[in-house]
């Protein structure tokens, strides 16, 4: 009878802790996520540097694998989209655990396996700018506590 209660207590201990490390990376993706969306209308490269990481995944591009590149790559986007993002707001739509939705990926199945593991997360957003609703999937790296944006990509707009 012990045993079962301790089993049953240890059982229960774990789920828990694990569901809280769920919500703290769901959590944690969803902040980062948003930093790199508002260093992008504030077009302030340094910040998004440093919570990006490499290889980075862009829809019908090759994986960015040098973080030299990825500077180049964002200071390129940024520059491009200066004066164009200033109205830009976002809001989450919905954060998803990789594991749980890899397998309803059918492009790009390689990049991303290179660029997301189990444990990471996509965080879909919606983006206003100007009269345009953009959904945006941010994939993001979350390694030790910390979470990298590790790819953009535009869903859909209206």
């Amino acid at each position: 009878m012990m045993k079962k209660l301790l089993f049953g207590t240890m059982a229960f201990l774990i789920l828990t802790m694990l569901a809280q490390a769920d919500d703290s990376a769901d959590q944690l993706a969803k902040k980062t996520a948003g930093e790199f969306l508002d260093a992008f209308k504030s077009n302030r490269i340094e910040a998004a540097m440093k919570i990006a990481g490499t290889p980075f995944y862009l829809k019908n591009r090759d994986l960015i694998k040098d973080k030299a590149e990825l500077e180049k790559h964002f200071t390129e986007e940024f520059k491009k989209n200066v004066g164009k993002v200033n109205d830009l707001t976002h809001s989450v739509k919905e954060i998803h655990a990789f594991e749980n939705i890899k397998g309803q990926i059918t492009e790009d199945k390689e990049k991303i396996n290179e660029v997301l593991k189990d444990g990471d997360r996509v965080v879909l957003f919606e983006v206003k700018i100007g009269g345009n609703e953009i959904t945006v999937a941010i994939a993001l790296a979350v390694r030790q506590g910390k979470a990298f944006v590790v790819g953009v990509s535009k869903i859909s707009e209206k």
